[in-house]
């Protein structure tokens, strides 16, 4: 009796749930029940292994795409809800709280993945690492993955005490001398031309780790050098990237390969050097690489509030200063001041001679993330500055515009090699109404995806180039692709024109700020870089002008 009675009530329930129109149903729209919240744990996890928390499996068991032993096709890539691009580790990743017990502690395992014999997987390998975790809230820890056992390096959490100002330092987690791989190698973190940032992020053993040291916010290409060697720690590279050896990435003649990268006010960064993935020799095999990542400690806000600003001197032999809301800056011929931050608004920019006597006076306008740079140049009429806004960020050029039309409508995607060598060109010469600039023999720069050939050509005086014409206002240099840069007179229907003989050509050396001692072996062609050619001085009798070569990143 109680069996039918219940059939009676499955079945009322069943026609009562017909009636649901088909508004009700929400395909692909419904609520996830697993807890996602994040500790403060983070796992610096390799790329495509397995991870278990607490016997709980969160990655999806399958290998590699692979052919078996029997020709069969691949094996899908099965996502999960902890990694749903491809359901395998995948760089950093914070583990969830609910993983955690009443002492705030879980086990993690990782394993290499599946072994797989004939046509299937037989299951797991042991472990490559089985190790226990514990929150502290108050001292949050990252585990990197570089040794036998796991290592717990502590993470900042607060950011620099300068709001204008980040947060950054140097991991070495292995690091060995290629010559010597037996040997232990202390690290130094440097600028783009190798100066050391800070004695506190200078000779850092392996194993360790330095404090943070504040810098102001920016564009920076950081170097990681080993101490009493040269040898540079190259940054890891995209995948694919052909190496020379097992410390060397060549992106081509030489270069060891460092990203570009704005480091946003408010952000906290790592360094950590470690051995990566394995890439492929010239040779053709593979290896692993020495290299370092670079790791976001804490995430800076989008910066709406700050702009960073320099100046150059193209205009007086005897120097200039140059003031923004009264700090002072002197720059001498041909020469750029470092950046001052600035409040997004309204700034008193004021420029003198040597003596002191005011040759330009007015008010600037800045906004939020602006990176500006005041060309002070020679105009018919007195000094005159030109204020150019430079794209930090390598972007990649997707869309032209060969109507003129508003350049709103073009589309840009980051760079993901971040290792272009981005050059604007000016003409800060008022006695050449139009100037061209070329390669070798008067050869017009390249149209690619990262250049404009017509950036170079019939450039007017203080102009810079008119984005609502010119798609894209940079030229890729490549690598050294050239021997050299040309400057040329030309005419709006005169391409390249009469050739500047007395102005000294430009060649890839001086796109090189390293010293050459960290170049053993090859010199590159140039270094990547956010970079300004412009051409200076006066075209008349007893002067001639010059091309200068600034480079914007740090």
């Amino acid at each position: 009796m109680k069996r039918t009675i219940q059939y009676i009530l499955i079945g009322a329930a069943l026609a009562v749930s017909c009636t649901k129109t088909k508004t009700d149903i929400l395909p692909g729209n419904r609520p996830t029940t697993v807890n996602m919240a994040p500790s403060t744990i983070r796992l610096m996890l390799p790329t495509g292994y397995e991870l278990v928390v607490n016997d709980d499996t969160l990655t999806n068991w399958r290998p590699p795409a692979y052919y078996d032993t029997a020709g069969h096709p691949p094996i899908p890539v099965n996502p999960t809800p902890w990694f749903p691009a491809t359901g395998k580790t995948s760089g950093p990743w914070y583990l969830p709280q609910q993983f955690l017990d009443s002492k705030g502690q879980a086990i993690v395992k990782i394993y290499l993945g599946a072994v797989t014999i004939g046509g299937g997987a037989t299951g797991p390998n042991p472990p490559l690492y089985s190790f226990q975790v514990t929150e502290d809230y108050a001292h949050p820890n990252d585990y990197y993955f570089a040794s036998v056992q796991p290592t717990k390096v502590p993470r900042a959490v607060t950011p620099a005490s300068d709001p204008t100002h980040i947060r950054v330092r140097l991991v070495n987690l292995g690091f060995n001398d290629p010559l010597d791989p037996a040997a232990q190698v202390p690290l130094t973190l440097a600028f783009a031309d190798g100066t050391p940032v800070n004695p506190v992020t200078s000779g850092i053993a392996e194993g360790n780790w330095s404090d943070y040291v504040e810098l102001p916010y920016g564009t920076y290409q950081f170097r990681v050098l080993a101490d009493g060697i040269p040898v540079q720690v190259p940054a890891k590279p995209p995948q694919l990237t052909t190496i020379r050896g097992d410390y060397d990435p060549v992106i081509t003649g030489g270069q060891v390969y460092v990203p570009t990268m704005t480091f946003q006010p408010g952000g906290a960064y790592s360094l950590a050097v470690s051995v990566n993935g394995n890439y492929q020799l010239d040779g053709g095999a593979s290896a692993p690489l020495n290299s370092f990542v670079v790791q976001t400690d804490i995430s800076p806000a989008a910066n709406l509030t700050y702009a960073r600003v320099q100046a150059v001197n193209a205009a007086e032999a005897r120097g200039i200063h140059f003031q923004l809301d009264g700090a002072d800056s002197a720059i001498g011929y041909g020469s750029a001041s470092g950046y001052t931050t600035l409040v997004a608004g309204a700034h008193a920019m004021k420029i003198t001679d040597a003596a002191g006597k005011v040759l330009i006076e007015k008010t600037i306008t800045v906004k939020g993330d602006d990176n500006l740079t005041a060309w002070v140049y020679p105009a018919t009429a007195g000094d005159s500055v030109t204020i150019v806004q430079n794209n930090m960020g390598g972007l990649r050029q997707q869309g032209v515009i060969s109507d003129g039309g508003d350049v709103s409508n073009l589309i840009y995607n980051p760079l993901n090699f971040r290792a272009l060598v981005q050059t604007r060109f000016l003409n800060l010469c008022p006695d050449l109404p139009y100037v061209t600039f070329t390669t070798d023999n008067g050869a017009l720069m390249r149209e690619l995806d990262f250049s404009s050939a017509a950036a170079a050509v019939n450039l007017q005086p203080g102009k810079p180039v008119d984005v609502s014409k010119v798609s894209y206002p940079y030229v890729d240099l490549g690598f050294g692709n050239y021997s050299k840069i040309e400057a040329f007179a030309s005419q709006p229907s005169v391409v390249p024109g009469d050739r500047l003989r007395a102005v000294p050509d430009l060649g890839p050396s001086d796109f090189i700020h390293m010293p050459a001692y960290y170049y053993p072996g090859i010199i590159p062609g140039m270094e990547p870089g956010v970079y300004t050619v412009a051409l200076i001085g006066r075209n008349k009798t007893g002067e001639q002008p010059r091309m200068i070569v600034i480079k914007h990143n740090l």
